[in-house]
């Protein structure tokens, strides 16, 4: 029986010269690291930003201090590499709403499905980045309010809001389609 490291473990290995332990860091958050790079910048620049923010954490992983989960800290990390990146790349591209396509169609979804997620995801695309943020780390990734709140570098209150007035934007943008593409919106 084989017993998993926690994060902190491995972190702690690393730092003591143990490279794989890194390596298995990457194995656990890539694909987390790899979505928010997809959601923030695109489909385009996900791999590359993907890598960078592997390089970096490279160099950063050490400084994680414990004070959150590692995965808050880690999606900070990564939120912030995305922002900057796309402002040297594209000054213009942090409010562009094109890069938050659907990576394509899945076999399994119908038609319908697929119609009703390219619709949603048109409607999240219009929504201001800070609002997006709020709704794909609540609603698509699942993280608690005062995780958001530590993510994002902001206040609890102002996550709730965000979050409500991101909701009410949705459900207005869906309204044409009918009440069952938003309801869990």
């Amino acid at each position: 029986m084989t017993v998993e490291l926690s994060d902190r473990a491995l972190i702690d290995r690393y730092a003591h010269g143990d490279g794989p332990a890194f390596s298995e860091l990457v194995r656990r958050h890539q694909r987390l690291v790899y979505n928010i790079c997809f959601r923030v910048a695109g489909p385009g620049d996900a791999e590359d930003l993907t890598q960078e923010v592997f390089m970096r954490l490279l160099d950063k992983v050490t400084q994680w201090r414990g004070d959150s989960k590692f995965t808050t800290w880690l999606y900070r990390l990564t939120l912030n590499h995305c922002r900057d990146a796309l402002r040297r790349r594209r000054p213009d591209a942090v409010e562009v709403d094109e890069r938050l396509i659907d990576p394509g169609p899945r076999p399994e979804r119908t038609a319908e499905s697929h119609e009703i997620a390219d619709t949603v995801t048109a409607a999240l695309m219009e929504l201001p980045l800070d609002y997006r943020a709020v709704v794909f780390l609540r609603d698509i990734e699942g993280f608690a309010y005062g995780e958001i709140a530590d993510i994002l570098e902001i206040e609890l209150g102002t996550v709730k809001s965000r979050l409500a007035r991101a909701r009410s934007r949705l459900c207005k943008m869906l309204e044409p389609i009918g009440p069952a593409s938003h309801q869990r919106v």
